[in-house]
């Protein structure tokens, strides 16, 4: 296939992609959020929600790992941060540390509203075992009324993160798991749900990677996501943490080198809805069975760290 010709394959791909994104919605209500996220901190050791993963044509299911079981911030091991109204306790084969930051308000300034945003905190990472990947490892904590107020895209993810610590053993799909506002693309799969607690709220971990195309599933742009709220429902929590699986090729380019085990990407030319869901089923069925040892940095160790974060009124 000549250059011009794949430039406008890519294209209509982008677009299809594109067209998948979360679509603004009005801002949810607000009544009964605080009983939802507190009945849900109880019912998280008792719920094993099944993950899904929903490619552009259909929508496949496979069991996740257990989940976390929570563990009192006292007896957590590591290097304690705080800052402001939000304290979390690394642990050692994470990071060093964190840089904190109080970051300003953002206005939509008549754009299209993907980075409207009002004040919040953010850790990022230092000395994280992964860098030079798609993403900063960080921890970012917002006032989850006031974003939902500003940005449309915050709103549609609260109200599915909502809908889901109110049934956390409902099954998981691309369809339902909330997106990272201000990300100007769309999961292409979502593997390894599961539903996690906080000090004092709980939320959603998944691993996936976001794209304007059919992307290769790759070490350096796969990450760990979760999304929380508080148990008052006051304020919402966005991690970002790269995470590697050992059988995902280092870099995005199909050319790149493929461990021994892992799964081929079709290719360009080869790529539509049916092999595209194919393929990603297949690369998170694997994911899902890994142990969570087995990842760099270690699920294990990325859950401690969520299962830390402590948010005073």
């Amino acid at each position: 296939m000549n250059t011009k010709a794949m430039g406008w394959m890519v294209g209509i791909l982008l677009v299809t992609l594109a067209c998948g994104m979360i679509a603004p919605t009005q801002a949810p209500t607000q009544q009964g959020v605080e009983t939802i996220v507190a009945q849900t901190i109880e019912a998280i050791t008792a719920a094993a929600p099944q993950v899904t993963q929903t490619p552009e044509i259909e929508t496949a299911t496979s069991a996740p790992p257990a989940e976390a079981t929570p563990t009192k911030s006292s007896q957590l091991s590591g290097t304690p941060v705080s800052f402001q109204n939000v304290s979390i306790v690394i642990p050692t084969e994470l990071a060093g540390g964190a840089n904190t930051q109080a970051n300003a308000a953002v206005s939509d300034q008549g754009g299209p509203g993907w980075d409207a945003a009002p004040a919040y905190s953010k850790f990022t990472l230092t000395g994280y075992p992964l860098q030079g990947k798609f993403f900063e490892p960080y921890i970012a904590v917002y006032p989850a009324h006031d974003y939902e107020s500003v940005n449309a895209g915050a709103g549609e993810s609260l109200k599915r993160l909502r809908a889901i610590l109110a049934n956390p053993s409902s099954p998981l799909s691309k369809d339902n798991l909330p997106g990272v506002p201000g990300f100007n693309a769309a999961m292409v799969f979502a593997s390894n749900a599961a539903v996690i607690p906080m000090q004092n709220g709980s939320g959603v971990r998944i691993l996936t990677e976001y794209a304007q195309y059919f992307a290769t599933v790759n070490n350096h742009d796969m990450f760990y996501q979760f999304q929380g709220l508080t148990s008052d429902g006051n304020y919402y929590v966005i991690a970002v943490l790269p995470v590697n699986a050992p059988f995902l090729a280092a870099e995005s380019d199909p050319a790149s080198p493929l461990p021994a085990d892992g799964i081929p990407f079709p290719g360009y030319d080869a790529m539509d809805g049916t092999s595209a869901n194919a393929y990603y089923q297949a690369v998170t069925d694997k994911l899902n069975a890994l142990s969570p040892d087995a990842f760099t940095p270690s699920i294990t160790a990325l859950d401690s760290l969520i299962q830390s974060i402590t948010i005073t009124p």
